[in-house]
C-alpha cells in the first residue's frame, strides 16, 4: 500500500512540477541549514577524538573562567608549571599514564634555510598514551629525554613529504632544528597533527633547566576508573599539596575535564550550540511552510477525495496518502540538503584556510555516521512536521461540502488552518530574527573594535621571526638582533619607519597580565586583566597610534633605566577613574614575588592587541630595552611601514632578517589587513552564519506569505469576479483582498514580538557580548517583516486586479 500512495505521491508531483520544485527547495534548506549545523555540534563535541579508547583521556589544568588567564586554552582549564608537573605526576591515582605537551614553534632547515612550522613539545609517555605509531622509525623515549642525549626530532607525514622528499631514509639524519643540530627518529602519520596542527615534535622534559612556561598535562584513565572517581582522586591531592607547598598555594584549584572538551574552547560550544538552536527553528519555519504548500495542494484534490471517502476510503487511508508524499517530499529534501552540508564544511575549511590555517587534527569536518544518523531522524521530524496537519485535513474532506460550492470555493477549514500557519510563520521569523540580529549585532560590534595598524592596513607588513634559542638564550640578545634588523630595513628609501614588538595586531602576540595600581587592595573579583605588549620606540609611528598624554618610548627608556609604561585609556580609567594617569605607578603580577612596578609615562588611544572572541581588555605596553626581567621574551615580531603596497616588500624584510642570521626563520608575512582577517576570521565565521540563518528565514517567510496569499486569491477568483461585476473599484478590491494579509501579518508580529522580548532577555549574555531589548534590533527586524510582507504580496494583489469577472464567472 506505501508503494502505491509513493508512486500515486510521484504523479502528482509530475502533473504539477513547480508547487514540488519549491516544496523541495524550501524543505531541502532547513534540512541543509539544520543538517550543516550539526554537523558542527557533531564535530567539535560529539565526535570521538581519534585515538584509542578516547573516553578514558583526559586533561588536567588549573581551572580559569573560560577564555581568562595566560596559558588558557579558551576551555576554562589553563596550563601548568613544570613544578606542578611534576607533583601531580608523582601523586595522582586512578591513572595509567599520564604525559604532558606544549605547543610551540619548530624551526627546520633541511639544507634549503630555516622555515618555521606548527610544532608541538611531547613527553616520552605521550606517543602510547594516546596510542599513535610511527609510519617510520620510532616515538620518543626516556633516553630522549637525559642529559647530555643528542637532540631528537619527529616529523609529520606531510612535512616529510614536501620537505624531505618522502626519503625512506631519513630516519638518522641530521638536520638543523632551531638552530641547533637533531636526530630525525621517526615519522608519524598526516592523521596524527596533536596538538592542533603540529607539524614537527620535539621532546618535553619537565625537569629540564628551561622547561615550557606551559605545560598541558593529559591521562587515560584505568580501565575500570570513572571520570568522577578520578576527580575526587584529584581534588583531594589538590587539598594535600595546597595545604604543603607555598608554590602549590599560589596557584588556581586543578580540574580534570575530558580530553575532548579541554581541547575546544567554551566560548566557541556556546556559539554553536545556538547556532543550532537557530538552526532548528528555520526547519521548523520550513516545514510551517511545507504544510502550507500541501494544504493547498490538498484543497486542489478536495472533489477526488471526498469521492475516495465516499466509495470507501477509511480516514487512515487518506491520511497515508498525504503522509506518503510527505515521506516523499523528505526523501527529496534529504537528497538537496546533504550537498549543502557537504559544500558548508568545505566553505568553513575553505575561510581558515584563506587566512593561513586550518583546523586541528583532532577535528574532522564533514558527513559520517552520526550525521547521516541524524539526517534520517530529521527527515522523518520533517515528514511528521509538514505532513500531519495535511494529512489530518485530508481526511476530514466532506462530499457534500466539496461539491457544494464548485471546483474554486472559499477553502473553508482548509483556508483557516492555512491562516494560522501564516500567522506562524511570521512569529517563527520574527523570534529567529530577532535572535539572529542579537548575535550579529554582537559579532559586529567585535569586529569594529578598534585595533592598531587599521589606518594604513596595506601599507604596514607584518612577520613573525623565530630565533634559535641556542644562539639567543638570553633576551638582551633577541633585542640586539631586532634593533640590528630594523636598523637595516630603515635605509631602504620605499620604507617609512619599522617597529620591532611582541605584538602584532591581528596575531595574537600580546599576552594577558594582572595588573593593579600601586597600594591597591586586591579586589573581590579579581586583579584588572589587561594586554601586555613589549615595543620599541618606533611602534607608534609604524601603527600610526595617537599619543593622547604624556610621552612614548624614547633612548631614555633603556635597561637599568626607571621602569615605565605606555597604558591606554581603557587601563587608565580601570585603575585611576576620574584621575590624571599621568605619573602614576602600576604593578604588574600584583600578587608574586616578581611583581614589577613601572611609572605611567604617557596614555595613547585604546588598543585592541589580539583577536580573541571577546571585547578587547585594556592595554600596556613596556619598552623592549626594559623587557629584561619584566616579562620572558617569548616572540618579537617586525613591522614595517612602506610607501606602497606592503606585501611588495616581504622578499626584502626575508632578506634584511636572512643577512643578519641564516637560522632566523621568518614566517606569516602578511600585510596588517590579512593579519587582522586572520585574527578574525572566527568571528566572521560567526556573522555570516547568523546573517544567512537570519536570510532564509526572511526568505522562507517571504514564500509562506507569498502561497498563502496566491491560494486566497486563486480560492476567491469567483468572489472577485462578482464584486468586479457589481461595480467594486480596484481600491475595493485591494482593501478586501489585502485585510486578510495585514490581519495575519499584524497578529503574527504582535504575538512574534510578545515572545521576542523575553527570548532576548535570555540571550543577554556579558559572555558572548550580547544585550538584550536591543532598540537596534527589534525595529529593524520589524521594518524587515514589513517590507517582506509587502513585497510577497505585490504579486497576488496585482493578479486579483487582473481578474476577468467574465471569465471568473463563466469558470463557475
Amino acid at each position: 500500500m506505501i508503494l502505491r500512495e509513493l508512486r500515486n505521491a510521484w504523479r502528482r508531483w509530475c502533473r504539477r512540477p513547480g508547487y514540488a520544485a519549491l516544496s523541495i527547495a524550501v524543505l531541502g534548506v532547513g534540512l541543509g541549514v539544520v543538517l550543516f549545523l550539526f554537523s558542527l555540534v557533531n564535530t567539535l563535541m560529539l565526535q570521538p577524538l581519534p585515538f584509542p579508547q578516547p573516553e578514558r583521556l583526559v586533561a588536567i589544568g588549573e581551572l580559569h573562567d573560560a577564555g581568562g588567564g595566560a596559558g588558557d586554552s579558551g576551555s576554562g582549564m589553563g596550563a601548568i608549571d613544570s613544578e606542578q608537573y611534576r607533583l601531580l605526576h608523582e601523586g595522582l591515582g586512578g591513572v595509567e599514564r599520564i604525559g604532558g605537551y606544549a605547543t610551540v614553534g619548530i624551526s627546520v632547515d633541511a639544507g634549503a634555510g630555516a622555515m618555521q612550522y606548527e610544532g608541538g613539545m611531547l613527553t616520552a609517555s605521550m606517543m602510547n598514551l594516546l596510542g599513535v605509531r610511527p609510519l617510520l622509525g620510532r616515538g620518543f623515549t626516556p633516553a630522549d629525554d637525559s642529559p647530555g642525549a643528542v637532540p631528537a626530532l619527529l616529523l609529520g607525514e606531510t612535512l616529510w613529504r614536501h620537505v624531505f622528499d618522502a626519503d625512506p631514509n631519513v630516519v638518522g639524519r641530521s638536520v638543523r632544528v632551531n638552530g641547533e643540530w637533531a636526530t630525525v627518529v621517526g615519522v608519524l602519520p598526516a592523521e596524527f597533527g596533536f596538538p592542533g596542527t603540529s607539524q614537527a615534535w620535539l621532546p618535553l622534559r619537565p625537569d629540564a633547566a628551561h622547561p615550557p612556561s606551559d605545560i598541558y598535562m593529559v591521562a587515560r584513565l584505568k580501565a575500570g576508573t570513572t571520570l568522577n572517581q578520578s576527580r575526587q582522586a584529584l581534588a583531594a591531592l589538590d587539598a594535600r599539596l595546597r595545604s604543603q607547598s607555598a608554590h602549590w598555594r599560589n596557584q588556581q584549584r586543578i580540574v580534570m575535564k575530558p580530553l575532548a572538551l579541554g581541547l575546544v574552547p567554551e566560548s566557541l560550544r556556546r556559539w554553536v550550540w545556538l547556532m543550532f538552536g537557530a538552526g532548528v527553528l528555520v526547519l521548523l519555519l520550513a516545514c510551517v511552510n511545507v504544510a502550507n504548500l500541501q494544504l493547498v495542494q490538498t484543497l486542489n484534490r478536495q472533489r477526488e477525495l471526498a469521492l475516495r471517502s465516499a466509495l470507501g476510503s477509511t480516514r487512515a487511508r487518506l491520511m497515508s496518502g498525504a503522509l506518503a508524499e510527505s515521506l516523499l517530499l523528505s526523501a527529496a529534501a534529504l537528497a538537496v540538503a546533504l550537498p549543502v552540508v557537504y559544500f558548508g564544511n568545505r566553505w568553513l575549511v575553505a575561510m581558515y584556510a584563506a587566512n593561513g590555517q586550518a583546523p586541528s587534527s583532532t577535528l574532522h569536518f564533514g558527513i559520517d555516521a552520526g550525521v547521516l544518523v541524524f539526517a534520517a531522524l530529521a527527515a522523518l521530524v520533517s515528514t511528521a512536521l509538514s505532513g500531519v496537519i495535511p494529512a489530518w485535513r485530508a481526511s476530514r474532506t466532506d462530499l457534500q461540502d466539496a461539491l457544494r460550492d464548485g471546483s474554486k470555493g472559499s477553502g473553508g477549514g482548509f483556508a483557516r488552518v492555512a491562516k494560522v500557519l501564516v500567522v506562524a510563520e511570521i512569529v517563527l521569523t520574527v523570534v529567529l530574527l530577532v535572535g539572529a540580529g542579537t548575535f550579529v549585532r554582537a559579532l559586529d560590534g567585535l569586529l569594529a573594535q578598534p585595533t592598531v595598524g587599521a589606518s594604513h592596513a596595506t601599507e604596514v607588513l607584518t612577520a613573525h621571526v623565530a630565533l634559535p634559542p641556542v644562539s639567543y638564550p638570553r633576551d638582551d640578545q633577541r633585542i640586539r638582533f631586532f634593533e640590528t634588523v630594523a636598523a637595516r630595513l630603515r635605509q631602504d628609501p620605499g620604507v617609512l619607519d619599522v617597529t620591532a614588538a611582541n605584538t602584532v595586531p591581528g596575531a595574537e602576540l600580546g599576552s594577558h597580565e594582572e595588573i593593579a595600581a600601586q597600594g591597591q587592595s586586591r579586589p573581590a573579583r579579581g586583579w584588572q586583566q589587561a594586554q601586555m605588549g613589549i615595543v620599541d620606540a618606533h611602534f607608534l609611528d609604524t601603527y600610526g597610534v595617537r599619543l593622547t598624554a604624556g610621552r612614548f618610548f624614547d633612548a631614555r627608556d633603556r635597561a637599568g633605566s626607571l621602569p615605565v609604561t605606555v597604558i591606554d585609556r581603557k587601563t587608565a580609567a580601570a585603575l585611576w577613574p576620574g584621575r590624571d594617569a599621568f605619573g602614576q605607578r602600576l604593578v604588574m603580577y600584583p600578587d608574586e614575588a616578581y611583581a614589577y612596578t613601572m611609572t605611567v609615562i604617557g596614555v595613547i588611544e585604546p588598543l585592541q592587541m589580539d583577536s580573541e572572541m571577546n571585547k578587547p581588555l585594556p592595554g600596556l605596553l613596556l619598552p623592549l630595552p626594559q623587557s629584561v626581567g619584566a616579562s620572558p621574551l617569548r616572540g618579537v615580531g617586525l613591522a614595517v611601514r612602506t610607501r606602497g603596497d606592503a606585501l611588495g616588500f616581504a622578499s626584502s624584510l626575508t632578506a634584511a632578517v636572512r643577512s643578519v642570521d641564516t637560522q632566523a626563520a621568518v614566517y606569516r608575512l602578511r600585510n596588517q589587513s590579512g593579519s587582522m582577517a586572520a585574527g578574525r576570521v572566527g568571528l566572521r565565521v560567526l556573522t555570516e552564519v547568523f546573517s544567512a540563518l537570519g536570510l532564509v528565514a526572511l526568505l522562507l517567510a517571504a514564500a509562506g506569505l507569498y502561497g498563502v496569499l496566491a491560494f486566497s486569491v486563486e480560492q476567491r477568483t469567483r468572489e472577485i469576479g462578482i464584486r468586479r461585476a457589481i461595480g467594486a473599484g480596484q481600491g475595493a478590491i485591494l482593501r478586501n483582498v489585502g485585510r486578510q494579509l495585514l490581519w495575519q501579518l499584524g497578529l503574527g508580529l504582535g504575538i512574534g514580538l510578545l515572545l521576542a522580548w523575553p527570548w532576548s532577555s535570555l540571550l543577554a549574555d556579558p559572555g558572548l557580548h550580547t544585550r538584550g531589548h536591543d532598540p537596534a534590533v527589534f525595529l529593524p527586524v520589524l521594518l524587515l517583516v514589513l517590507l517582506v510582507a509587502a513585497l510577497a504580496a505585490l504579486v497576488p494583489l496585482f493578479r486579483a486586479l487582473r481578474v476577468d469577472p467574465a471569465i471568473a464567472l463563466r469558470c463557475e
